[in-house]
Formats: structure tokens, sequence, C-alpha cells
């Protein structure tokens, strides 16, 4: 069977109503639907239509693959705030202690090390570390 385009509109409209927001997703789900349906012979399109929808477990499935498919970027946008994180911490701590090792030598650019640190701990560490722990919190009410 060959789709049309007001039946692709039909199959994209009803993924859309039915609560799939991701865009890369729902063209996925879309081509995997009409992949289906133009396999199907002598069935008519709303009976393959019908079967397709029920391949992928009908429509509270595919809102779980949604879900799923959120909590993944999620956990993935996690990991690299962390180790954005964990970076920033090291340059931190690398700087306040360089500072105070040339603060105790009375080394040059010891007050400068030391200001440099603070400010990133400030500007950068902290609000990242307090971000990172809303969104935490935020999955946990979420999920």
């Amino acid at each position: 069977m060959r789709l049309t385009d007001q039946q692709v509109d039909y199959i994209s409209n009803n993924l859309k109503l039915y609560g799939l927001k991701n865009q890369d997703l729902k063209e996925d789900i879309l081509d995997h639907i009409c992949s289906y349906i133009e396999q199907a012979e002598d069935i008519t399109f709303d009976q393959a239509y019908k079967n397709a929808i029920q391949q992928f477990g009908g429509y509270l499935h595919i809102n779980q693959i949604q879900r799923e498919t959120n909590a993944q970027l999620y956990f993935k946008s996690s990991k690299n705030r962390k180790r954005l994180l964990s970076i920033l911490q090291l340059i931190t701590a690398m700087l306040i202690a360089t500072g105070s090792l040339f603060k105790i030598m009375h080394w040059p650019y010891a007050t400068v090390l030391i200001f440099i640190g603070f400010i990133c701990l400030i500007l950068l560490t902290l609000p990242l570390y307090f971000y990172n722990k809303h969104k935490d919190q935020s999955l946990k009410y979420q999920y």
C-alpha cells in the first residue's frame, strides 16, 4: 500500500494529539508506523493504521516511550553537567591551593591566584552545584 501525504499528515497529527512532543521521537515513530502500513497488503488504511498502533502497544505505550526518551535525555545532560562540575571543582581547588602555596612561599601572583580561585568558586562552581541539586530533585518528583 502506498501512503498519500494526507494519510501521513493524519498519522502525524494523531501522534501529536496523543501527547508525543519530542520531534525526533515523533519522526521516528511516524516512520515506523508508515513503514508498517506500507508493508500491509489487501487491508484498508484505517485497519492497517490500527494494526500499526497495536504493534506499538497502543497510545499508552507510545507515551511510555516518550517518558523513557525524556528520562534518557535528562540523564545524558545530567552526566555532562556532573562532568563539567567535576572539572570546575578541580580547577577551583587547584587555583586556591596553588595561590595558598604561593602566599606561604611569598611568591608573586599569590593574591591573584587565590582571587581567581574564589571568583571561579562563587560564579561558576557553586551555581552549577546548586543547579544540579535542583534538577536532581525535580527528577525525583517527576518520575
